[in-house]
């Protein structure tokens, strides 16, 4: 089987008509890291395909808050000093190469191991806006994360971070230095009042269940407290026993699971300037 018709659109309602007309038959590619290793390894035959590079959705703006369009290149939101906790997990997707090409949106249709990108979007309390010629809407990310579904004329459009405040740490355990797919990753973010005492926290992991998710009861633990070791322990306890990992090349269900404490416990110690120790 061969690809028949590749679309290359101009715009995003030259984008949005193609999906329309051609539905689910329809291969949407945005830097093609994923699409083209599927095809290289022989599990993706797409007779129509259509990529979104020049179809204007890449860029990163702000009106209030942040939005990164979908085809927005992880190498540009490595660059986001102001947002740190975006810029870190940014960095660690894959090499130079990857980077330069793969997007925002297509980090969010990778599959754990991968997509890095989802947990500090998750701790950043996201939104994705989807599209089709019709109408547009907004979806909270972890609710469009637990099944990724699309209608079928519909597109991912860009992800949307409101401005949110707090200290935050992203930490990535990978067999490798660099350029690996995860054991786990962990993004934090915390505030706290004048007295010290933590009145919100959000604590997302990646590669610890079938996609990124808030660690829920990890975050209640801390919430109320001094986020002395005890509040610290209790988190990392709570986010092992709500994380589903599983058993892969890298590793085990049983040895994420530890790995999801551990590092759960350092990316909050991180995040408030305290030794990992």
């Amino acid at each position: 089987m061969t690809t028949t018709d590749f679309f290359i659109p101009r715009s995003v309602d030259e984008a949005l008509s193609l999906r329309e007309q051609h539905g689910s038959d329809l291969t949407i590619m945005g830097g093609g890291t994923i699409i083209m290793g599927q095809v290289n390894d022989g599990a993706l035959f797409p007779t129509l395909a259509m990529s979104l590079r020049l179809a204007g959705l890449d860029g990163i703006r702000r009106n209030g808050h942040l939005e990164l369009g979908a085809t927005t290149t992880i190498a540009a939101v490595s660059g986001l000093t102001d947002v740190p906790l975006l810029a870190a997990a940014a960095h660690e997707i894959g090499g130079p190469a990857v980077r330069n090409m793969a997007t925002v949106g297509g980090n969010l249709f990778a599959r754990a191991p991968y997509g890095d990108l989802c947990a500090p979007l998750l701790a950043l309390d996201a939104e994705v806006e989807i599209g089709s010629a019709k109408a547009r809407r907004k979806v909270a990310l972890d609710q469009f994360l637990a099944n990724r579904n699309l209608g079928a004329d519909e597109l991912l459009l860009g992800v949307q971070v409101a401005d949110t405040a707090g200290q935050s740490a992203f930490i990535k355990y990978g067999r490798r230095e660099a350029n690996t797919p995860s054991v786990v990753a962990v993004a934090v973010r915390i505030a706290t009042d004048a007295a010290g005492k933590c009145i919100d926290a959000r604590i997302a992991l990646g590669a610890a269940a079938p996609q990124a998710i808030r660690a829920r009861q990890a975050e209640v633990a801390l919430i109320g407290t001094t986020l002395d070791s005890d509040a610290i322990n209790a988190a990392g306890d709570a986010a092992m026993g709500e994380c589903s990992p599983s058993t892969d090349a890298l590793a085990t269900e049983w040895y994420r699971r530890k790995m999801v404490g551990v590092y759960v416990r350092r990316a909050i110690k991180q995040a408030l300037g305290m030794s990992a120790e």
